[in-house]
């Protein structure tokens, strides 16, 4: 193991923790854990490029647990009644087609698109537009107003992903 696989492993580690924070409304240390996921997400893929570790495995271990992190920290926000449940049902079932499609299990590596690129961004984005202002008691309105709104926008694009990718796949573009 690496030591981008050993970030990487850190985050995952993280994940139930995250959503068991923002589930039961522990603000700071969901806002650590957050931090943590996202430090660990910057310096994993930049670690494994630097040391010449970076494989089609390891950006599938990268990947699949920042769906796994946002998939726990979302559901626990939802399951706190800040954001829709379809989100966190939507981000699993979305990494899955995405690791099908790109035949990730075969070693392939995965194939990215710009919704999907900018929603794993957006699932970050919202846990900490809920988290940040509640941790550090900044402006109450912002996670109640700004976190549903861009959670719901959030399940409108990866639904639109999801189509694109499934229309990809339909026309063969997924198939070499």
């Amino acid at each position: 193991m690496n030591w981008a696989n050993v970030l990487t492993a850190l985050r995952l580690a993280a994940a139930p923790a995250a959503g068991w924070s923002a589930a039961g409304e522990h603000w700071l240390a969901a806002l650590l854990l957050w931090l943590l996921a996202i430090v660990t997400d910057v310096f994993d893929g930049i670690l494994a490029r630097r040391f010449g570790a970076a494989s089609s495995g390891g950006g599938f271990f990268d990947h699949g647990t920042d769906c796994a992190f946002v998939t726990f920290t979302l559901g626990g926000l939802a399951s706190a009644g800040w954001i829709p449940w379809l989100l966190p049902i939507l981000v699993p079932l979305a990494f899955l087609q995405y690791a099908l499609d790109s035949r990730a299990l075969a070693g392939r590596p995965l194939r990215t698109n710009r919704i999907g690129k900018s929603n794993g961004i957006g699932y970050f984005a919202v846990a900490g537009v809920v988290i940040v202002p509640n941790a550090l008691a900044w402006w109450e309105w912002l996670p109640e107003v700004l976190g549903e709104a861009l959670a719901w926008l959030l399940v409108a694009t990866t639904l639109l992903s999801m189509g694109e990718r499934l229309l990809l796949t339909l026309r063969g573009h997924f198939a070499k």
